[in-house]
């Protein structure tokens, strides 16, 4: 058996999109191994104080070395390269040997440099380039994500292999409709659903130019996540009476707004993949992003198209899904097909077989 040896550190994290991607696919690379047997054998490989975590998780689990954080990655992760193949990902790969396997999940350090810190935007370059470094090998999520690392020099094209998402736990789980106390409006209200995010990439300043123009005034935008009306408006945006910011929510309240909701927008400048687009589609909401990065991939001709800076466009697309039953159906059912082809099992099949071209299971 051929060991795969999967970097846990990613446990230690807290619930962020990277993290949910690296523990969805490393419960389906355990379980694709099982069912489908390969010559392959799955570990989480961690420190010693995240051994419970990993145990918690359902995959056979070890506890490695003596020190934790990246510490441990850096000095003690690289001594077991030799026992199997250390796949990483979270975008972090070892600085020290080769062989290694990295899921570099975009190139926004490089793509969309005002959205990190400096010191973010040198180490995340630095480690980007160490895993596209002769020897190693990078999974990514999107064609796009491949083009732009290259273009930005990262690797060569024989060392990548794409590995699209799919849903994560908000596909799964039955919504919690608590949510709506939350808000100031109930669940038949028609209302649109957004990532609330100050990152210059994300673009939701045409979100709230959007929904300010008259058309839109008695539909609702729900944006959940960190940034609060007040840091917006701090930031210099001006935020219509109809946008509402729960803060973070639960899988089991995200569903539920999916749910419900007319549409997921992602007015996005950049995107590697495109997870809310994608866990919308999967619950009945229409996706209505912009055309840019990775989202057409995703969407496809199950959603609709907004171009960056001409809010009209969302506003044109939103007021037809309100007003036209038949329109807003089909792209329902659109959508819901759309999402059927994005799973962590198919992500995990691909996996492996990446891992076979590039003569890994030798």
């Amino acid at each position: 058996m051929r060991k795969l040896l999967i970097n846990g550190r990613f446990l230690s994290g807290g619930e962020t999109a990277v993290n949910a991607v690296a523990r969805e696919l490393s419960a389906a690379l355990h379980q694709h191994s099982i069912a489908h047997p390969n010559g392959w054998q799955v570990e989480l490989v961690v420190p010693q104080a995240l051994l419970s975590k990993a145990e918690a998780t359902g995959i056979p689990s070890r506890a490695h070395g003596r020190r934790s954080g990246i510490i441990w990655e850096q000095t003690e992760l690289p001594s077991l390269r030799y026992d199997g193949v250390i796949l990483s990902l979270f975008n972090t790969v070892p600085i020290f040997g080769r062989g290694y396997v990295t899921m570099l999940h975009d190139a926004h350090v490089m793509t969309s440099p005002d959205s990190y810190s400096r010191p973010t935007r040198i180490w995340r370059e630095f480690l980007s380039r160490r895993a596209g470094a002769t020897g190693n090998y990078v999974l990514t999520p999107s064609e796009h994500s491949k083009v732009s690392l290259l273009e930005h020099g990262i690797g060569r094209a024989e060392q990548y292999g794409i590995v699209p998402n799919g849903p994560g736990n908000v596909g799964r789980v039955q919504g919690n409709r608590a949510i709506f106390e939350r808000l100031s409006f109930n669940e038949e209200t028609p209302f649109c659903v957004g990532l609330s995010s100050l990152l210059p990439h994300k673009n939701i300043g045409d979100l709230l130019s959007a929904f300010a123009r008259p058309e839109l005034a008695n539909i609702q935008l729900v944006l959940f996540g960190k940034a609060s009306r007040a840091d917006f408006v701090a930031a210099g945006h001006d935020v219509p009476e109809n946008v509402h910011f729960p803060g973070f929510v639960s899988d089991e309240e995200l569903a539920a707004l999916y749910d419900k909701a007319l549409a997921v927008c992602v007015p996005s400048l950049e995107e590697g993949f495109g997870m809310p687009a994608l866990e919308g589609m999967a619950r009945g909401a229409i996706a209505v992003v912009s055309p840019c990065g990775a989202l057409p991939e995703v969407v496809g001709e199950a959603g609709l198209f907004a171009k960056v800076g001409q809010p009209d466009q969302i506003v044109s697309h939103i007021s037809r899904i309100n007003t036209d039953p038949a329109y807003a159906e089909d792209l329902r059912a659109k959508g819901l097909a759309r999402a059927r082809a994005f799973t962590w099992e198919i992500a995990a099949e691909k996996a492996f077989a990446h891992l076979e071209a590039w003569g890994l299971a030798e």
